[in-house]
């Protein structure tokens, strides 16, 4: 054999060049997020199932075909499917009416306006199927077409919110230490639930809406942090200011809860309020108030569609009586929302612990004590509000689903952990700490199959933290065969009604 016979084509030989040059200026943290994504893929649901998940997909129904908001015909399609299981969502939204004298929907708007692009797209390549003959291709509204397009969508925009998460993590860590975070919160938490099983509920559009608008935030910040810590604030552009209002709106309209998050900006304001009024800089303070009032203007324009959709569905432009009813603002059940044994969040997620410990260890750094700060009171603020609800156990949930939104908090705060006890603490070695979160992952996977393959509908409303340990050493080890089996080949069977 000569050397010609065993050199490379030329064409191959560049081909590999250039994949190898890709490669190598690729961001690893994104490319490793991205491994994950596609490994995730097959645990993707495509089904319309509770309560809620009806009442966001019903907007797109009954606005695309019906041209109004009365949801009769999609509530009464969804009950025909099984009209046991949706009895009580029968007698509780569809007999009973709201303030207008129409079927209750106490959903915003927010998650079917980010589903609209996929639901049209289905919508036209259906119609288009079904006019040249292709029987499969149903365009009704609610053909399986129709519903892995929502649902699809949700995956992707939470996919898209955990790369912001990265890219915002990553101006306070390494690119490791950033992935490491994105990768443990996403698998170790509710996250990965909301994200892949049950997609069509609003947390996976929360999780992209808040951590665009945080995302947004950051970059466009004129802020700076000084090497003492001091704050010392900037200029932002108006168009900037403008946007961080148009996003705050989507931000609310996907959840009005999500709207809190934007105590940030009202942080940043305070902080750069002070540094002005001590250095009596009069011309400053006039400008930054004019740039606060744009963001109050974005805000507002960008929240028109959900006032309008307030105004036509109960009547005035306002939520429902019946989530102003719900909620407690004087008596919070802050403990139990966190610790109670059959309903707090860290006792569903024990991975939340130290996510929640990081982020309080940066006040303690200089550099990072207003990110800190911010993300803290961003977190509370949530916190506070889903502990006022009467029903801030969310029983039947997988886990504080409600705060599923706020994961960057997380993210960062177990990135940062992370970093410290590798960089701090000989012995905890960068692969102990990977070690310990894969731990957390086998947990909430072990959790996930309690939840979704081996409890009934009943014993599914509350923690029980002595069977989940007990199952978790018991039950799942001998089931996880024959869970799989079931969720990859008949995946109806998976989930126990």
């Amino acid at each position: 054999m000569n050397d010609a016979e065993i050199k490379p084509q030329p064409a191959a030989s560049k081909s590999v060049s250039r994949i190898r040059k890709l490669y190598n200026r690729a961001d690893k943290g994104i490319l490793a997020l991205c491994l994950v994504f596609i490994l995730t893929i097959p645990l993707f649901t495509a089904r319309i199932y509770a309560s809620d998940e009806i009442q966001y997909f019903s907007y797109l129904h009954s606005i695309v075909f019906d041209f109004n908001l009365d949801f009769t015909n999609e509530y009464e399609y969804f009950i025909s499917i099984n009209p046991p299981k949706y009895e009580s969502f029968k007698k509780d939204l569809l007999d009973k009416k709201n303030e207008n004298n129409l079927p209750i929907n106490v959903a915003p708007i927010g998650s079917a306006l980010l589903w609209s692009p996929f639901y049209l797209t289905a919508h036209g390549i259906s119609s288009l199927g079904n006019a040249v003959g292709i029987k499969a291709f149903n365009p009704n509204g609610y053909s399986p077409f129709y519903i892995f397009s929502v649902t699809f969508a949700s995956l992707l925009y939470g996919f898209a919110g955990i790369i912001m998460c990265y890219l915002l993590a990553r101006e306070f860590l390494s690119r490791f230490w950033a992935a490491f975070g994105c990768i443990v919160i996403w698998l170790a938490s509710p996250l990965i639930f909301y994200m892949s099983i049950t997609p069509p509920m609003s947390h996976a559009n929360s999780l992209f809406a808040i951590s665009l608008w945080v995302f947004v935030w950051y970059r466009t910040r004129g802020w700076k942090i000084e090497e003492a810590g001091r704050f010392v604030p900037g200029k932002r552009s108006l168009k900037a200011w403008f946007a961080l209002g148009v996003l705050g709106a989507l931000m609310t309209m996907v959840r009005e809860q999500d709207g809190t998050v934007m105590v940030i900006v009202a942080i940043e304001a305070l902080f750069s309020y002070r540094f002005w009024l001590r250095e009596r800089n009069w011309s400053e303070i006039r400008r930054f108030f004019g740039s606060n009032l744009l963001l109050v203007v974005g805000l507002i324009i960008g929240f028109i569609p959900q006032i309008i959709t307030y105004q036509f569905l109960n009547g005035h432009p306002s939520p429902s009586t019946i989530v102003g009813n719900k909620l407690r603002f004087l008596n919070p059940q802050l403990l139990g929302l966190m610790i109670d044994p059959d309903h707090g969040m860290f006792l569903w997620a024990p991975v939340l612990i130290p996510a929640i410990v990081g982020i309080i260890m940066m006040w303690f750094n200089r550099k990072l004590r207003f990110i800190g700060i911010v993300l803290f009171a961003a977190y509370f603020a949530e916190l506070y509000i889903s502990a006022s609800f009467l029903t801030w156990t969310m029983a039947g949930s997988y886990g504080a689903r409600r705060m599923v939104g706020v994961s960057l908090v997380y993210i960062v705060g177990i990135g940062y952990l992370g970093w410290w006890l590798a960089e701090h603490r000989r012995w905890m070695s960068r692969w102990v700490v990977i070690g310990l979160g894969v731990l957390f992952v086998i947990w909430n996977f072990g959790v996930i199959v309690q939840f979704s393959a081996i409890r009934n509908e009943q014993s599914r409303q509350n923690l029980d933290p002595a069977r989940v340990v007990r199952d978790q050493f018991t039950v799942v080890p001998g089931k996880i065969i024959d869970t799989a089996t079931k969720f990859f080949t008949k995946r109806e069977d998976f989930f126990k009604k």
